[in-house]
């Protein structure tokens, strides 16, 4: 599927994005590790009623930080793209966050509410881990061997493969103990909470809990997946998302 390509700076950050489809926009962030290729099998579904912007987070895929003694911060990342959305002057968007870009689009929708007008959450951050470092790497490297992960696009393969030692730590230190709570009690907005079943990194415990913290979303676990549902079941996370998005009309 074809896709445009755009890169732009932004305080110091160089962010890359991919724009594909025609429609009203829908912007997908995605989560610790990877880049956003992880989104490439939902794609064909989506373009075909949204114009869905792919953006890869400062430091992952395509996109650099600020220099390579600046510590990456998870809490800086919602304000950028809040900035980066404002500069594109946009409709209100419909905003998808997987993992750690759960948590980073729960802060902009919280934080920047004119700018988004639906939500839709997939094996969110956002809830306190309340585990170790050490318990939380070795989970995320079975999830990433996990079956029910689908399979890995090239492209994707090749960004997680880079070597971003630094990046990674100053992302999982800061994982391990990221806690939206206060952001996610501001949300009134409408929700779409999706969770692989089989989930070994953000268990599905978290994804309860979560669903207990924004009690007017709606929840749908994923069959048969693990932690990246688009990757496993595109077609079917891509039908009840679309059908979540058509409500918001």
């Amino acid at each position: 599927m074809h896709s445009t390509t755009y890169s732009l700076s932004l305080h110091g950050y160089r962010l890359h994005y991919r724009v594909v489809g025609v429609g009203k926009p829908l912007v997908l962030v995605h989560g610790f590790g990877v880049s956003g290729h992880v989104w490439q099998q939902v794609l064909p579904y989506l373009a075909q009623h949204y114009q869905v912007f792919i953006v890869d987070l400062p430091g992952y895929g395509r996109s650099t930080y600020k220099g390579t003694n600046a510590p990456w911060r998870l809490r800086d990342m919602a304000p950028l793209l809040a900035t980066w959305l404002r500069e594109m002057h946009l409709p209100p968007i419909h905003l998808m966050g997987h993992s750690m870009g759960g948590a980073i689009a729960i802060q902009l929708a919280a934080h920047a509410p004119e700018l988004v007008q639906s939500l839709i959450l997939v094996d969110a951050a956002g809830i306190p881990f309340r585990s170790t470092f050490p318990a939380l790497a070795g989970r995320s490297v079975r999830s990433f061997v996990q079956r029910g992960n689908g399979s890995y696009p090239p492209a994707l393969v090749r960004d997680i493969l880079r070597p971003r030692l630094r990046l990674f730590w100053h992302s999982a230190t800061q994982l391990v103990d990221c806690d939206f709570r206060a952001e996610l009690a501001m949300l009134t907005l409408p929700t779409l909470i999706l969770w692989g079943e089989h989930d070994i990194l953000v268990p599905i415990s978290l994804g309860y809990e979560l669903h207990k913290a924004l009690p007017h979303a709606t929840f749908v676990t994923i069959p048969r997946s693990g932690h990246r549902p688009m990757l496993a079941h595109p077609a079917l996370m891509s039908g009840v998302m679309l059908e979540f998005l058509a409500e918001q009309k």
